[in-house]
């Protein structure tokens, strides 16, 4: 299973002009709406928003005393993830990418919520879809251990808030019904099902995802978080 080749991070974007980001070199370009532009892709806040996904059946985080904002995570070959981020006393929640030779890791650079101590704690791990959109998912049932792999399956399963394609490994009907009724399943390895904390998989935007927030509300909008790519014209579009 290869991840985030080149290959995989081509842009195949979806239609629909968005405002060109500045090149740096003309600091006369400000941003209507009176923000600062976003390093890595350039764009003004109102154009970072307009690009960021906005399901309204998915739970968004409830931080009290917190703002939000949208900030960015730049991925390899021209495309990045744009998500709300919690600002919270001055402090902006900032994620960091982290390529390796299976998965990519996206992890706490800072946290507005928790500060120091979330700094390195993976939150989404990032996998390649080529050949097969859910072979991360295959793998990772495979590589479990036997004693919590037997019967284990993906599945779909409804959680109000949470994404509506959101995908878990999980066991299937005759497994589960030999495990204690009044316990949470927490089976299938490590990237498996654990309804103890909200983590899932989804498979979307040309990228297998873990995603393992934990058993609080995170500080950034993990559920709406958007691949943006950059095409030839130097317009950024939501990745299809």
């Amino acid at each position: 299973m290869r991840l985030l080749a080149v290959g995989l991070l081509l842009c195949v974007v979806a239609c629909g002009p968005q405002q060109k980001p500045s090149d740096g070199s003309s600091a006369a370009a400000a941003c209507a709406d009176g923000s600062a532009r976003l390093a890595g892709t350039g764009l003004c806040q109102s154009e970072a928003a307009a690009l960021v996904g906005r399901d309204p059946e998915i739970r968004t985080p409830e931080l009290e005393g917190c703002t939000w904002t949208v900030n960015e995570t730049m991925l390899p070959t021209d495309e990045a993830l744009l998500y709300r981020a919690a600002v919270c006393n001055g402090v902006t929640t900032q994620l960091g990418f982290a390529g390796g030779a299976r998965s990519a890791d996206i992890a706490y650079e800072q946290s507005a919520k928790i500060g120091d101590a979330a700094k390195g704690r993976v939150v989404i791990r990032l996998f390649g879809v080529d050949p097969d959109p859910q072979g991360a998912l295959k793998a990772a049932i495979a590589e479990a251990p036997a004693a919590s792999s037997a019967g284990c399956e993906i599945r779909s399963e409804f959680r109000e808030g949470w994404p509506t394609d959101a995908l878990f490994l999980a066991p299937n009907d005759a497994a589960r019904a030999r495990l204690p009724k009044d316990k949470p399943v927490v089976a299938c390895g490590p990237m498996g099902i654990d309804e103890t904390k909200v983590s899932y998989w989804r498979v979307r935007q040309g990228f297998a995802w873990f995603v393992d927030l934990g058993r609080e509300d995170p500080d950034f909008d993990a559920g709406n978080i958007t691949v943006v790519a950059k095409g030839a014209d130097g317009v950024w579009r939501p990745k299809t």
